[in-house]
């Protein structure tokens, strides 16, 4: 099942081009973050505050995984190939990514907008971030040809980085009095509001992941049930 061809070989050497690019652009946007952005926003900027964003981590972690995975796939690394693209760590990636789209697509766009125009490097970079990737991440999701079924039980543990990174930014919000993003903060009147619309993209996204998947398992078993490949293993990823 492994053995490498010239398509696996391809669809690495996009993962590595893509994860490269996107560790390239978080990197030029953390050097230029302090001394380019500080004017666009209300309190100072940092290399600190732009690392603490959601954003930005999750970004980090799917562009560090698809270097992992292009790399297991040219030294032929089985077992990482085969850890990294288990249905539930990559699932947890498309969650995580396709949330921050989403949230930014609906909520937090307008509220902070676009950078200004002679900041157009920055408006790029967060293209990139809440849309090119998000979607890139999702297509590959569903092109991987996963031969294990999710449970929903799941979605639980898909929840526990969001809730650290929730209960983390909170605790440094009370300490420093910077929350990264707006709906964070408690005293904001949209405080309930911005909480709920978050949860409610994490749970509801997570469901429909494992939901989709499953058909996608499904199809893959009634098109060829006696492959190798497409047996289906029928427990928890």
């Amino acid at each position: 099942m492994f053995g490498i061809n010239m398509e696996r070989k391809k669809i690495a050497i996009a993962a590595l081009v893509i994860g490269v690019l996107g560790i390239a652009l978080e990197a030029v946007q953390i050097v230029l973050y302090e001394s380019h952005l500080s004017a666009e926003w209300s309190y100072p900027a940092s290399q600190w505050n732009y690392l603490a964003f959601f954003t930005v981590i999750t970004n980090l972690m799917v562009d560090l995984w698809l270097v992992a995975v292009a790399l297991s796939v040219f030294f032929k690394w089985k077992r990482v190939y085969s850890f990294l693209t288990l249905p539930a760590i990559q699932g947890a990636l498309v969650l995580y990514i396709s949330t921050v789209g989403i949230v930014y697509c609906t909520l937090l766009f307008w509220f902070i907008g676009p950078y200004s125009m002679e900041l157009w490097w920055a408006n790029l970079i967060d293209m990139w971030n809440h849309l090119i990737l998000p979607v890139g991440a999702v297509i590959l999701f569903w092109l991987t040809p996963h031969t294990r079924k999710l449970n929903k039980s799941t979605v639980g543990w898909w929840l526990v980085w969001p809730v650290v990174y929730f209960l983390l930014s909170e605790i440094r919000g009370l300490v420093w009095d910077w929350y990264p993003y707006p709906f964070l903060k408690p005293s904001w009147f949209l405080f309930p509001f911005g909480i709920t619309v978050t949860v409610g993209c994490f749970v509801g996204i997570g469901f429909l992941i494992v939901w989709l998947h499953n058909k996608k398992v499904d199809k893959l078993t009634k098109t060829c049930p006696y492959s190798n490949t497409c047996k289906v293993k029928n427990k928890s990823a």
